[in-house]
């Protein structure tokens, strides 16, 4: 058996835990069975061994043995305050009247609760702001570092090691207030509702609320516990019993005060080192814990929704006498103890009282009027103004509270009818439970005075406030003011107006004379107020336009002044805040005011200064710059938050350059970071870890983390605010700008001056004046920390990379010869720049990216491989990767031109690179050297995504370099065993992607392996659509390495592919409830990180495509009937039905013509691959056992015709990479299933309108897009398919209907690929035709017509030998007697002389009826064009073609009269004929080595004709010597120099030289 302090130690052990496991697994209480009643039961046990008489009641006496006492009973009532309502009856009674006891002789004890802080509204916590010079307690200055931290050392109450241990479990971490789309700084800062979240459904009961977190002290934390369970039971207590228990409260609040006046002297009054602590004049402890009791009762009282039409009195008793002493505790000194007695009379003036009586109301507003007037307060004649003051300031406040409480209390009534779907009857419940104007009307009062001198500064300061809060919850902004609303707004404005102008008087007069202390000590309230109403005013001061136009401005300018003389008092600044936030929404009410000193039409060049100075980082100062420099008592968290969150709304909602915020803004961001992360505490952490600290200075909003994730997003927001609505130049240089300054503060590199700036006008001097430029800027955040912190760095490489996308994306549409990424380019535009007269560095004058590539690299790899005291960053390694990433998306296609071989510019860093991403490739290796963590996993998955670009952007030239960095990425078979699809429990564990060490993070460690599956998936996907280029050598690498264990890890691939497309579609279908559910890689989703599951979200079409592929491929190499195709055939069948739903949603949601970033995964990447996928199920359809019914086929034929083909062909957009690979994958898909549709069965009157339907748009428009082309050739091809599988039935409609669209395609001229379809498509409409040869005459005869050779040729050689030339000569005669366009002479002559020479292998006839028709065209056109008689535009280009083709034809005329005819002198007669006209050409042309000199001479021309006469003497000697007797003698001589000159090979003639002279060797 153990003493009874052994004892007391389990037991209390035993009771934190209860305490934990009521307060963070709550949920448990439904889950396991009769966990509430052994709870419950367990807690009866114990309950009398800690009360008064129990076992452990003797250790009380001893001080360790007091404080573990305390202790023990504070965790019986916070286990019994966290139970549901109404789940320990039995017990009720009896821990009421222990707390009841607790509660006063802690009350005896002077010990002080401090649960009152938290029960107030924290709306009114700025009426007790103090000036820095006159603060007395904790949170009177707003947190201000310094200043606050010593009040509150001086002001709590010292914890025992024993006691903090006791609570450190059992403190929750702080709440993520995080802002929600329509949260302002305001509503988020006193967001209420969201600190009593319920539990369970059994603490929905009644109005439970969330017990606070205990305090350190163990005496305060049994008081604070008690207090909650105290007002917890009341509400179940007897009337009788509620009244004596009011009664307690009353009497221990009087005998205090009583005992208080008695014992007064000088020497309790004196401080004194043993007291411990040093207590404000204001606190009072009986007061404060009394005020705290009976709010948190009135709080926890259940909701009366309706009294029966009964009326009621003055309520019960109990009601009375909590109004009483509430009304005795408003003229309190105390800020804090009056805003509880406010705010518990406004709860007993609208708690349990409905719209039928309001008898209890009226009653507390007459008692107001009569607190108000100071009939009631009883008060020391010395201070009886003072007191008055405060009575008054409390009274006021109580009426603004009355009406809040009203109000929320119809709110909750509102809910809970829409909760239960009860109508609300609208002509009871819509009137007014307050009377609102009439408190309106004894608040004004207080207002009207112009000079506040005449009344209490505390008491104007309190009217203000409560004027503010009387609008606020009684005029709603969604609807139009009335006139009376109208009027109450002037009032306020007006109020405001001349409490800011008599606020500058000094204390002078004989009225004020003893009130200077409440004065200065009122003002930072009183100024923070004024600014509070301002911003409450702000949604109705366009509806007061018509009175006055400029009020908004005036509001503007007296925040700029009050925000300027505040001294940094940090309530005024975070009030400042709310103020430009909320007036950034209504930047159309401020108009320019030349009566106005301050600028007011630009908000931001307003507010700028102010949220800079707040955020400026108060580095500590020997000797103060001036009089208001207290940097000490800067600082606090709340006010430098509430400036980032106003400068995110400004941002947000600037609509034109000139409201955005500049670079100097985002220089200033950047320096209070690197402060800010300097100064980070993290949770549960605190400075004076043995003090127990009021909660008055506890303050949710400052969250550190939250304030550093904000001020990032906020320099991302502002660098893209920035560039908006800019021009070329602006952009290139702002975003130059940004990126140069960001690579400095991520490799620590900084100047102090430019004395070493080149100042010449150069290129070279221009890079470097950049350079240095933009070290000087990051000097200010490196002054004080270089090299920077680890989270600087991280944060200005993602801002590079962030900057260079932007870049990227300004530069897309030049095909990477922009001036931005271009070194040519860039030079050219640099020295234009130049160039230019009286430019200054800027948008005009500044440096290009491409000249800084070398630092960029440099820090991206220095970065990337980044350490701290021998120790990985991998936070950092990541955001230096992303920055790598971004330069080789940008500068990968740019070559480099110095050495003018093809070789990429980011080639001579290929060492740095290649070992900055084989480190992260290492870092699996990494993570058994380091403490676990997510943060190796994601740098991993970084470094796959930067070797994926690599390979893609053909940035590795050497096969080894190649082949090491894939080494790390591979997948053996250990790893991706072949498995079947799991029907049950067998085979999930092969599947599953777990670590096999205990140490590792199991969450994240998936992220490993998913990585490589997504990375190979990828580069087989890139092969597989033919975006790759690279070297066969090193597609061979990449190849062969892929097909290393293809069939384990397709199997892989699919897993997870199915596994990312279930968990996409529970979070489509549960956006706001997590589902737990298992899958094929993991056994629950709580096991998954959350970037495992966004990479298994956003990869899984690619994972699934390159499963289809590889799993084809394996069914395909295999045997059909063994046991692993079967398994394939599973796997397949699993596949398919993910990919169709895939293709739907994601054409559903499609946007073609968005540009996105290349890294971005889009809509149009998701539907490529899934059309991709079907594309190969279609192709081979044999190879799937379970594959796509034809109704489904036909169905996504449908929607990819719909989504993408119809669209792209309706729009005049550019499309981006991804869509046009989207629009080649459709219409590949098309046409396999036209190629297919008879042996798949899709109906074939889908798919021919799917192909019928793009073509009869374009023949009727006749117009075509750049984008379009793809679409119709590929309409073209398929139509061709469908034509060759064609029933007989409607074949020949369908056939004059397809050679009509091509001759009519071939008219418009229309690029090669379309072209080379169409002519495809007629090809195949002649060789199994339908129609007649005197029809296909008629389109030959049109196509000659129309000049539309190409189609004419593919006539003549389907139809019978010579028939289309035969019925198109008159054509052909046409278009070679038209002597006006060469251009037409070379095309009819080409498909001539391709005609003819496939005819006459058949029928040489036909080339007799030729010459006959159009012998003399031919040499008429030969002659022309010989001796250039036709000239000009396109003549003298065709001059050559012409005459080739002609000679061409006429010596096969030649051959077929020498052949064919018995006479010889016909052909005499056309050699001779033709030799005149070739000698005439020669004349002017000349021979090789043998020039005319003539103008527009081409001896290659004489050449073709001197070959002409060989030919013939060599083919015919006889009839050659015939003709030369038949031509002129000039022209035979013409002829044989021609001759002799083609057999001696053009040599050139040999120059007689004279015989030189030698006067020497002369002799006489």
């Amino acid at each position: 058996k153990f003493s009874t302090s052994h004892d007391l130690l389990w037991v209390e052990t035993m009771l934190s835990s209860v305490v934990s496991f009521l307060k963070f697994s709550p949920d448990l209480l439904l889950a396991v069975p009769d966990a509430l009643t052994r709870l419950t039961a367990l807690l009866e046990k114990v309950f009398p061994l800690i009360s008064s008489g129990g076992r452990f009641e003797r250790e009380g006496n001893d001080p360790v043995g007091s404080a573990r006492l305390s202790s023990t009973r504070s965790s019986v009532m916070e286990a019994y305050s966290w139970l549901p309502p109404g789940s320990f009856p039995l017990s009720a009674d009896r821990i009421f009247s222990f707390a009841a006891a607790q509660i006063q002789d802690l009350s005896a004890d002077d010990v002080l609760c401090s649960i009152l802080d938290g029960l107030v509204s924290r709306e009114d916590k700025l009426l007790e702001a103090h000036s820095i010079e006159r603060a007395v307690g904790p949170g009177q200055v707003g947190g201000s570092v310094t200043l606050d931290n010593n009040i509150s050392i001086r002001s709590s109450d010292i914890v025992h090691h024993n006691e903090r241990e006791a609570v450190l479990h059992l403190l929750a971490w702080r709440k993520k207030f995080r802002m929600r789309f329509h949260d302002d700084i305001l509503s988020l800062y006193l967001r209420e509702g969201d600190e009593n979240s319920i539990p369970t459904p059994l603490h929905e009961v009644g109005t439970w609320r969330v017990p606070l977190n205990p305090t350190g002290t163990s005496k305060v934390r049994l008081l604070d516990s008690s207090i909650h369970v105290f007002a917890a039971t009341f509400g179940l207590q007897d009337g009788h019993t509620q009244s004596d228990a009011l009664k307690m409260l009353e009497n221990l609040y009087l005998l205090t005060q009583t005992e208080k006046s008695n014992r007064f002297n000088v020497s309790t009054s004196l401080i004194s080192e043993s007291q411990g602590k040093v207590k404000p004049q204001e606190e009072d402890v009986p007061a404060s814990n009394v005020i705290a009791t009976v709010l948190a009762c009135l709080q926890a009282l259940p909701l009366h929704e309706s009294t029966y039409d009964t009326l009621i009195d003055r309520g019960p008793p109990w009601m009375e006498r909590a109004t009483s002493l509430l009304l005795r505790l408003l003229p309190s000194p105390s800020g804090i103890i009056r805003r509880g007695a406010a705010e518990g009379l406004s709860l007993l003036a609208t708690l349990g009282v409905s719209e039928d009586a309001h008898t209890l109301q009226s009653t507390i507003l007459h008692s107001l009027d009569e607190v108000m007037k100071g009939s009631n307060v009883m008060a020391n004649p010395k201070n009886h103004v003072e007191t008055l003051a405060f009575a008054k300031a409390g009274t006021l406040l109580a009426l603004a509270c009355i009406q809040r409480a009203a109000k929320r209390m119809k709110k909750n009534e509102e809910e809970r009818a829409i909760a239960r779907s009860v109508s609300r009857e609208s002509d009871k419940n819509e009137i007014d439970r307050t009377p609102v104007m009439i408190m309106m009307t004894r608040v004004l009062p207080s207002l009207a005075t112009q000079n506040p001198e005449g009344d209490s500064l505390l008491a104007r300061t309190y009217a203000l406030h409560s004027f503010g809060v009387l609008i606020s919850n009684s005029i709603s902004t969604d609807t139009l003011l009335t006139p009376d609303q109208v009027q109450i707004i002037w009032k306020a404005a007006e109020a405001v107006e001349s409490s800011f102008l008599g606020a500058w008087s000094a204390v002078v007069s004989d009225t004020c004379r003893g009130r200077e202390r409440e004065k200065f000590a009122s003002g930072p309230a009183f100024l923070a107020v004024i600014l509070r109403l301002m911003t409450t005013l702000l949604p109705w001061l366009r509806e007061l336009k018509s009175l006055d136009r400029w009020l908004a401005s005036r509001f503007s300018c007296i925040t700029s002044t009050i925000l300027e003389y505040s001294s940094n008092h940090p309530v005024i600044l975070f009030e400042g805040s709310v103020f430009f936030e909320r007036l950034s929404a209504h930047r159309d009410l401020i108009t320019p005011n030349s009566c106005s000193v301050v600028t007011t039409h630009n908000l931001s060049a307003t507010a700028t200064p102010f949220l800079i100075s707040v955020l400026q980082p108060p580095y500590p100062n020997v000797v103060a710059d001036s009089e208001l420099d207290f940097s000490n008592c800067q600082g606090p968290i709340d006010a430098q938050r509430s400036a980032i969150l106003c400068m995110k709304e400004m941002c947000a909602s600037s609509k034109s350059p000139d409201d955005t915020f500049t670079f100097g803004v985002g220089k200033a961001l950047f320096s209070f970071l690197h402060d800010r992360i300097g100064r980070r505490r993290f949770q549960h952490f605190s400075d004076f870890r043995s003090l127990a600290l009021s909660r008055a200075v506890v303050n949710f909003f400052e969250d550190c983390q939250m304030l550093e994730s904000e001020v990032i997003s906020l320099i991302q927001a502002i660098l893209s605010s920035e560039i908006m609505g800019r021009d070329e130049n602006e952009k290139s240089f702002v975003i130059i700008q940004w990126l140069l300054f960001s690579r400095c503060l991520a490799s620590g590199d900084g100047a102090k001056t430019l004395n070493d700036v080149d100042s010449d006008c150069s290129v070279p001097g221009l890079i470097e004046r950049t350079r240095y430029i933009a070290r000087l800027c990051a000097s200010d955040a490196l002054q004080y920390s270089n090299p920077p912190r680890w989270q600087l760095r991280c944060v200005s490489a993602n801002v590079a990379s962030v900057a260079m996308m932007m870049l990227l994306s300004m530069d897309d549409g030049t095909d990477g010869g922009g001036f931005l990424f271009n070194s040519k380019s860039a030079q050219s535009r640099c020295t234009a720049m130049l160039r230019k007269e009286n430019k200054e560095y800027g948008v005009e004058l500044h440096s290009q990216p491409i000249f800084h590539l070398e630092e960029l690299v440099t820090t991206a790899c220095s970065t990337s491989t980044s350490t701290s005291n021998h120790s990985e960053l991998p936070s950092v390694q990541i955001s230096g990767l992303r920055l790598l990433i971004s330069l080789f998306r940008a500068f990968g296609s740019q070559l480099d031109a110095t050495i003018n071989d093809g070789t990429s510019v980011l080639e001579q860093y290929s060492s740095q690179i290649i070992s900055a991403v084989k480190h992260a490739l290492n870092s699996e290796s990494l993570l058994n050297e380091s403490v676990p963590g997510t943060a190796f996993h994601r740098l991993f998955s970084t470094g796959c995504e930067a070797l994926f670009v690599m390979i893609s952007e053909k940035l590795i030239s050497d096969p080894i370099a190649m082949r090491r960095l894939l080494q790390p990425v591979l997948l053996g078979a250990t790893e991706t065993p072949s498995v079947p699809f799991p029907t049950g429990d067998e085979n999930e564990s092969a599947l599953w992607m777990s670590s096999s060490h205990i140490t590792d993070d199991s969450r994240s460690y998936p992220l490993f392996r998913l990585s490589k599956l997504c990375f190979l998936s990828k580069v087989s996907m890139l092969i597989a659509l033919g975006e790759i280029h690279i070297e066969q050598s090193k597609l061979s690498i990449v190849a062969s390495e892929l097909e290393k264990e293809e069939t384990g890890r397709a199997i892989h691939c699919a897993a997870a592919a199915i596994d990312g497309f279930l968990l996409q579609d529970s979070q489509q279908s549960q956006s706001n409830n997590t589902i737990s559910r298992p899958g094929l890689t993991y056994k629950n989703t709580t096991d998954l990180d959350g970037s495992v599951q966004e990479a298994l979200i956003e990869n899984w079409p690619m994972l699934s495509a390159s499963a289809i592929s590889s799993i084809i491929k394996a069914i395909k190499a295999g045997d059909s009937e063994s046991e692993e195709t079967k398994s394939l055939q599973v796997w397949l069948s699993k596949l398919t039905p993910l990919m169709v739903t895939g293709l739907r949603n994601s054409l559903s949601s499609l946007h073609l013509g968005d540009k996105k970033p290349s890294s971005e995964h889009s809509s149009s990447q998701t539907a490529a691959l899934c059309v991709y996928a079907v594309r190969l199920l279609v192709r081979d359809n044999e190879c799937v056992a379970e594959g796509l019914c034809p109704n489904e086929l036909g169905d996504v034929a449908n929607i990819v015709t719909e989504s993408v083909i119809f669209r792209v062909l309706g729009s005049k957009r550019s499309l981006s990479q991804d869509d046009e690979i989207l629009v080649q994958q459709s219409c590949g898909l098309i046409a396999q299933l036209c190629k297919e549709c008879y042996a798949i069965g899709v109906d074939a009157a889908i798919l021919t309108r799917s192909v019928v339907t793009p073509l009869v748009t374009l023949q009727e428009k006749r117009e075509m897009e750049p984008n379009h082309g793809i679409i119709i050739s590929s309409c073209i091809r398929s139509s061709q398919s469908l034509l060759q599988s064609h029933p007989e039935e409607g074949r020949a409609e369908l056939e004059k209907a397809l050679v009509q669209l091509v001759l009519t395609l071939l008219i418009d001229e229309p690029e090669e690929e379309i072209k080379a379809a169409c002519l495809s498509l007629l090809q195949a409409c002649c060789q199994e035709t339908t129609l007649s040869h005197e029809e296909w005459g008629q389109i030959a005869n049109y196509s000659a017509t129309h000049a539309l050779w190409d189609a004419w040729a593919v006539l003549c050689l389907s139809l019978p030998s010579g028939y289309g030339i035969k019925c198109s000569i008159d054509a052909i005669k046409t278009q070679l007697q038209d002597l006006q366009s060469g251009p037409r002479h070379a095309a009819a002559l080409v498909a001539l002389r391709s005609a003819l020479h496939s005819a006459i292998a058949e029928d040489s006839s036909v080339l007799s009826y030729v010459l006959q028709s159009v012998g003399f065209e031919i040499l008429q056109l030969l002659r022309a064009h010989g001796v250039r008689v036709l000239s000009g535009p396109g003549f003298d280009e065709n001059r050559v073609t012409v005459c080739a083709e002609s000679v061409k034809v006429n010596l096969m005329a030649f051959q077929y009269l020498i052949s064919a005819s018995k006479e010889e002198d016909k052909s005499v007669s056309f050699i001779s004929a033709l030799f005149e006209i070739l000698v005439e050409s020669i004349s002017f042309n000349g021979l090789p080595n043998h020039p005319s000199g003539k103008k527009g001479a081409d001896e290659t021309i004489g050449r073709m004709c001197a070959q002409v006469f060989v030919h013939v003497v060599r083919t015919a000697p006889m009839l050659f010597k015939s003709t030369m007797v038949a031509i002129s003698p000039e022209s035979r001589a013409v002829l044989e120099s021609a001759v002799r000159a083609d057999m001696s090979g053009y040599a050139a003639p040999k120059r007689v030289t004279k015989k030189k002279i030698s006067l020497k060797g002369f002799v006489r």
